[in-house]
């Protein structure tokens, strides 16, 4: 019994002990030491990865913006070395410059870096790629390529260079270097430029017997798209919208405190008040990057031109000669050098009386001599194929000399020729009929134009120009109507055009620049240009709307009648009226003025290639 006894207490024993033993934590810190660090070890290797991947991407996208970088660097050294090619050139003729263009290589051109070893960057190529006659401007087009490596990551740029070879002043209806003054309500259809500041009103002042003091309040003035080309003209070329001054006149006259465009709480509303243009039609154009011309060097080189000249080198070194000569040494150069030749003024035959005993037929033959001498001398200026020079004054009336005609090959071929007067011009037309003048024209006087003149001619004048009581006309028919580029180094005058007349006028066909200071009046007289005015002074409009008539029996003191409201809506008859004329350029090419340097714009950067991505990157273009 007692082994049994025993055996039982064994047993129960030993199941006690098993629970107490179960019951037991000892060992389970280990366990949990082992999976805190587990946990800690895959935390940590995240970390690392993360930290590891992070800088494998921040050193990816380092090397890919410096590989930007590099290549970036590589097309502004192709601009820079294209602008000091072009820099070289003392005379940029737009005729060939393409040549000059084509010539254009990446020989000895290269983009350095002190990015170190594996970093590299390279000019793939520079390629002239074609040019753009006609429209607003003539445009060549160059595409460069450049390229980067750095540390495997490669990328590659293209870039497109515009270059633009006329000087400015061709591409506005109207504008100054200086100030443009409006005032009133002229209506400008095409781009303005003021290379200092465009001051608006809406008071025009006019003179009238005498009496400069008057002034008539009416309308702003508008700016408008040139026909349908709506996205590229209609704009204003301004320095700052500070440089924009307004002044608002009342119906008495009063007001007119200059304010800025700037300083404007509504700049949107205010622009559409004073111009009726939106805000995003007036845009910053710097006066540095004005391509300008001189008209004393234009001249001279038309004059070398004229020479025909054996080689560059030639019309070089006269270019240089003629730089050096005053008004007077140019009148003794002229005529005493031979290098250009005469056609001179000739008196008109006189006609023939029958002579005493003289039979009929013998008188009949010396007047047909007379009529051939007198057809001769009518045409004495007609189909000209080479150049002249004229000693003295000339004057193209209708009468005597019938007007000046060029051979098309003279008038606008890659050689133009030049009609040189050492002397004034008049062209005065009292005939209905319109004279026509075909040439290019260098006169070192003044000019005067009067009556009904047809024109396809561009003319440099070294003195002063006046057009009065003219109508000029494009010479042609139909759409094919040219013009007259008229360039002059003093003021130009132009008056009396149509003096209060209340009917639509005829539309001048021509574009003026002066040198000087212009001063252009819509009031008692009715201006409309097709074409262009721009000066390199200051430039002042005055215009006012509907009819404009004199008093009867007006006397010192009296003011024009003005019979049409001013501010009405639609607006009355505009009485001054320019229309920019965009065949400027196809017509008058190749006698236009050259520059000394040119507009050289970049597109922007187009990205060819990208990097090297790993799966969780991202490109930045």
């Amino acid at each position: 019994m007692w082994i049994v006894n025993l055996v039982f207490k064994g047993k129960m024993m030993r199941a006690g002990e098993l629970s107490r033993r179960l019951r037991s934590e000892e060992g389970s810190a280990l366990v949990l030491v082992m999976f805190i660090v587990l946990l800690l070890t895959i935390l940590g290797m995240g970390v690392l990865s993360a930290t590891i991947g992070g800088a494998v991407r921040t050193e990816t996208r380092e090397n890919d913006v410096q590989s930007l970088h590099l290549a970036q660097k590589g097309l502004d050294e192709s601009t820079a070395y294209i602008q000091a090619r072009l820099a070289k050139m003392t005379d940029i003729n737009p005729d060939k410059l393409e040549d000059v263009l084509r010539g254009l290589d990446k020989e000895g051109l290269n983009v350095s870096t002190e990015l170190g070893v594996g970093s590299s960057g390279m000019i793939d190529y520079i390629e002239y790629k074609n040019k753009n006659i006609g429209g607003q401007t003539r445009q060549y087009y160059i595409d460069v390529e450049a390229s980067a490596l750095v540390n495997g990551v490669q990328r590659t740029l293209q870039q497109r260079i515009t270059i633009d070879s006329y000087p400015d002043f061709l591409k506005y209806a109207f504008g100054s270097e200086q100030n443009v003054y409006l005032n009133g309500a002229p209506v400008l259809k095409g781009n303005i430029y003021a290379g200092n500041k465009l001051i608006v009103s809406n008071r025009a002042e006019y003179t009238y017997l005498g009496d400069s003091s008057l002034t008539k309040v009416t309308m702003f003035p508008q700016i408008q798209p040139n026909g349908t080309d709506t996205a590229n003209s209609g704009k204003v070329y301004v320095q700052s919208l500070e440089n924009i001054e307004y002044h608002t006149f009342d119906q008495a006259g009063s007001g007119g405190e200059p304010e800025i465009l700037s300083e404007s709480t509504d700049m949107g509303q205010t622009i559409r008040s004073i111009l009726d243009i939106d805000l995003d039609k007036v845009n910053i154009k710097d006066q540095k990057k004005f391509v300008q011309i001189n008209v004393e060097e234009s001249f001279n080189d038309k004059l070398v031109e004229a020479t025909s000249p054996a080689n560059v080198i030639a019309a070089e070194e006269l270019r240089k000669q003629l730089g050096k000569k005053n008004k007077s040494e140019l009148t003794t150069w002229l005529r005493t050098a031979n290098l250009i030749s005469a056609k001179p003024v000739i008196p008109p035959p006189v006609k023939p009386s029958q002579n005493d005993g003289e039979n009929d037929a013998a008188y009949q033959t010396r007047l047909v001599q007379y009529n051939n001498e007198l057809l001769s001398y009518h045409r004495f200026f007609m189909n000209m194929n080479q150049s002249y020079r004229v000693d003295g004054n000339l004057t193209i009336d209708g009468i005597d000399y019938s007007g000046i005609t060029f051979t098309d090959t003279a008038k606008r071929g890659s050689a133009p020729k030049w009609l040189v007067i050492d002397g004034n011009l008049n062209i005065i037309n009292n005939k209905p009929d319109f004279v026509s003048i075909k040439a290019n024209i260098l006169v070192t006087g003044n000019v005067t134009i009067k009556g009904n003149v047809s024109f396809d001619s561009t003319m440099f004048v070294l003195g002063s120009t006046t057009v009065e009581d003219a109508v000029i006309s494009g010479l042609g028919t139909g759409t094919d109507q040219k013009e007259l580029v008229l360039i002059s180094k003093g003021p130009v005058l132009v008056n009396r055009i149509d003096a209060f007349s209340n009917v639509d006028p005829t539309e001048m066909n021509a574009f003026f620049y002066t040198d000087d200071k212009a001063d252009l009046y819509g009031v008692g007289s009715i201006f409309w240009l097709r074409g262009g005015f721009f000066s390199k002074g200051d430039l002042t409009v005055n215009a006012v709307l509907g009819n404009a008539n004199q008093p009867a029996g007006a006397v010192i003191g009296d003011k024009l009648l003005f019979s049409e409201p001013q501010i009405t809506s639609p607006r009355a008859r505009e009485r001054f009226r320019v229309i920019y004329n965009y065949n400027v350029y196809s017509d008058q090419q190749s006698s236009l003025p050259r520059v000394r340097k040119v507009n050289i714009s970049v597109s922007p950067m187009r990205l060819i290639s990208a990097p090297p991505q790993s799966p969780d990157a991202t490109t930045t273009n």
